[in-house]
């Protein structure tokens, strides 16, 4: 046991600020003191060690033990900085808002030259209908839409047609959902817009 005793304090001597540099050439500040001390050191326990000896070697002007420097990040630490605030868009502080109820009492059926300024894009996967409908009719707000599926490979089948209500502002576009209850080959499937209604 008396033999482990120098093997044990001799880190400590070594590392210690106050007999490394005792001399002249010794750090002048705690910095200066954490820096050199710390040269070659890799073990956290002799780094607490110095830092601790240099906060007692150069306490800060009311006496108390200067603070010892935050050890760096360790190199495969990886920070992710916060995005500002002010950097996110506005649409994604506030919560959407549903449109006003519209009054339906005067919708009429659309005309072929305003159905004919209805585009559309689908997305169809299996019986779900994902329509987007774009109205670029001036002053009148879409209020029902009818789309009818065939099926081109098997004329026999006929057609159906569902509506859905909808309220697609002048100039505007919208998704407008379907679930297609169909019987045929899926593959032959066809769809388009039967009609529409709407008010000015």
């Amino acid at each position: 046991m008396l033999r482990k005793i120098p093997v044990l304090l001799l880190p400590l001597v070594v590392l210690s600020p106050s007999t490394s540099y005792g001399g002249p050439d010794g750090p002048s500040n705690y910095d200066e003191c954490i820096v050199d001390a710390l040269k070659g050191v890799s073990s956290d326990v002799a780094a607490r060690a110095i830092i601790e000896s240099c906060g007692n070697l150069f306490p800060d002007p009311d006496g108390k033990a200067a603070t010892p420097m935050a050890p760096a990040p360790a190199a495969d630490d990886t920070v992710t900085p916060a995005a500002p605030a002010a950097a996110l868009p506005a649409a994604q502080s506030a919560a959407p808002v549903d449109p006003a109820p519209l009054d339906t009492s005067g919708a009429r059926a659309l005309t072929p030259d305003e159905l004919g300024r209805l585009s559309t894009k689908a997305k169809v996967f299996g019986s779900t209908y994902r329509i987007t409908v774009n109205n670029d009719n001036p002053g009148l707000t879409l209020t029902d839409l009818t789309i009818a599926v065939w099926d081109d490979s098997d004329p026999a089948v006929g057609r159906k047609e569902y509506s859905k209500a909808v309220q697609i502002g002048p100039q505007a576009s919208a998704e407008v959902k379907y679930i297609v209850h169909y019987r045929g080959d899926e593959s032959g499937w066809r769809w388009a817009i039967a009609a529409a209604s709407g008010v000015e």
